[in-house]
């Protein structure tokens, strides 16, 4: 059993970095088809880090997501931001795996606000692969770049460029990690309701859709849903507010493997 899932492992990696099939990570981007790319969040990070600037407080993060149920195949993280002046620092780490096979990313970004309207990020990111057993590792370096607008107070727009140096996985594996164009807007038609609707482009693949919706119906509760194409999958969460703490919670699901449940405990500082 543990050989089969060293080799679905395998095929998850290559597929993460080489193929295109590198997903953003964050309960609250889960629950909303894996889209985000105009949101203000810790998570922003893992999808556009532009989104860092968008933050009043320092903010640290959490998460865990069991990849269709399966303790072998779970991915945890952590996140922290801290706003500069009109500037904000983010520093990010996951893997994902066990012994036999795993991922790890480190990142650290800087975002930058230009008036109330204006947002923009460079981030670098350490990718590193590694199989157990002396099969070897390799490891790349990768850079993104972020932008998010305001068009009205209502309509932002965000765009993310992955990997635009495409960078080769080096080792044994010598892949190319993908190169991904992500184009999205966001809507908030009021204090409760956001919609959010993106592109993803990665430069050897067809392209893919995803669009989400949170419902703020008080002053704790919110409620999310999304789709995204590719393997289609549908995507539903839920997140908790009580003063400086948010706890959120979804679950992915793809028809043909099943379900895989996320949480994550996000603080914000004073």
């Amino acid at each position: 059993m543990r050989n089969h899932l060293a080799a679905l492992c395998v095929l998850m990696g290559l597929s993460a970095y080489p193929s295109g099939e590198l997903l953003p990570t964050g309960a609250r981007f889960a629950g909303m088809g894996y889209s985000g790319l105009t949101l203000a969040d810790v998570w922003s990070v893992r999808m556009n880090p532009a989104g860092l600037a968008g933050l009043e407080r320092p903010t640290g993060g959490l998460y865990y997501q069991s990849h269709f149920l399966s303790n072998d195949l779970a991915q945890q993280g952590l996140a922290v931001a801290i706003p500069l002046g009109k500037g904000s620092i983010g520093i990010a780490a996951d893997r994902f795996g066990y012994s036999l096979y795993n991922e790890s990313t480190i990142s650290a970004a800087y975002a930058m606000r230009f008036g109330d309207k204006l947002r923009a990020s460079v981030q670098f990111d350490y990718l590193s692969l590694r199989l157990g057993e002396n099969y070897g590792s390799a490891g790349a370096l990768v850079a993104e770049v972020g932008l998010q607008a305001a068009l009205t107070d209502e309509l932002w727009i965000g765009a993310h460029v992955y990997n635009p140096g495409q960078a080769t996985l080096g080792g044994p594996y010598d892949e190319q990690v993908p190169t991904l164009l992500r184009a999205g807007m966001g809507y908030t038609f009021s204090s409760k309701l956001l919609m959010t609707v993106e592109a993803e482009k990665d430069i050897d693949r067809r392209e893919r859709f995803r669009a989400g919706v949170e419902y703020h119906p008080n002053e704790v509760l919110y409620l999310r849903t999304g789709i995204s194409t590719g393997d289609t999958q549908g995507h539903f969460g839920a997140g908790f507010k009580w003063e400086r703490l948010d706890i959120d919670m979804a679950v992915v699901l793809r028809a043909e493997l099943g379900i895989s449940p996320i949480v994550g405990i996000n603080y914000r500082f004073k």
